[in-house]
């Protein structure tokens, strides 16, 4: 009885083991599924040297003209970097956006998360184990805002890994 339970632990374990590698070369390679990785792990084309149109294809929240980090990674690296807003959700009043940054020559990639509170809406919270909620969302502007500046954040932590 005793080996027969400790089989089924040891199969669970490497069931979870297996799984947690597959997430850990899934965020390693840039968070992107099997399917997707051919496609990205090669070098730079010379028509995706382009940040600033790079950029406004695959993401509209940064803008190259007002983006501090942008302006960085021009700096930097010319025109031999791109960025892609990968996922960006809402949650608990903040705009939380994933960032992928592909640069240099060989097409290093770094993926950081950033957040920025909504300036203006609800207020949410919980007391004695009741969740609530006051007042109002906020308008669609203040929601591109929220989004604009959590890009503008996850593009800066980005950088911060280089």
């Amino acid at each position: 009885m005793a080996e027969t339970r400790r089989s089924e632990l040891s199969s669970l374990f490497d069931d979870m083991l297996t799984q947690s590698r597959k997430q850990f070369d899934d965020l390693y390679r840039g968070g992107l599924r099997h399917s997707e990785r051919a496609a990205d792990t090669r070098p730079l084309a010379a028509a995706d040297r382009d940040s600033s149109s790079r950029a406004a294809k695959t993401s509209t929240l940064l803008d190259a003209s007002s983006s501090p980090a942008m302006r960085r990674m021009n700096e930097r690296f010319g025109s031999d970097w791109r960025y892609a807003i990968t996922e960006q959700r809402r949650e608990s009043g903040e705009a939380i956006v994933l960032c992928k940054l592909t640069f240099g020559k060989d097409g290093a990639v770094r993926t950081q998360f950033g957040r920025a509170a909504f300036s203006s809406g609800a207020v949410t919270g919980a007391a004695d184990g009741v969740r609530f909620s006051l007042g109002a969302g906020g308008s669609a502007a203040d929601e591109r805002n929220a989004f604009r500046r959590a890009a503008e954040a996850a593009l800066m932590n980005c950088i911060e890994l280089i």
